[in-house]
């Protein structure tokens, strides 16, 4: 559980990925965790709150949003910033075909699932 993660580290924020979904855990005071989506140019201010953040995926989106998902972090501005951008699928698409990728792999990246 995020909970139990959180205990896994003792700064602030944690960034982490693979999961291909993008969303950010955030402890309260009481230690509870709590889930919440990223939308694309979120910007969540770090030191406040203990956070775990995954920003998503570049490609093979899972939150059905298509577009391609990334984050910078920023240790001036203490902050990290979540972006969405559209690419070109229909060209992605033919290059996994191309190199003979699953079917099912291709289609998915119409639809962020």
């Amino acid at each position: 559980s995020a909970r139990e993660n959180l205990a896994y580290f003792k700064t602030s924020f944690c960034l982490v990925g693979h999961s291909h979904v993008p969303f950010v855990f955030e402890c309260d005071e009481s230690g509870q965790a709590h889930f919440g989506a990223l939308d694309g140019d979120t910007v969540l201010k770090l030191a406040e709150k203990r956070l775990i953040i995954n920003p998503g995926g570049v490609g093979q989106p899972r939150d059905g949003d298509p577009r391609a998902g990334y984050a910078i972090y920023d240790s001036e501005a203490c902050s990290v910033t979540h972006y969405r951008i559209p690419y070109d699928i229909a060209a992605t698409q033919f290059r996994m075909r191309e190199y003979g990728l699953p079917e099912s792999l291709v289609k998915r990246l119409s639809f962020g699932w």
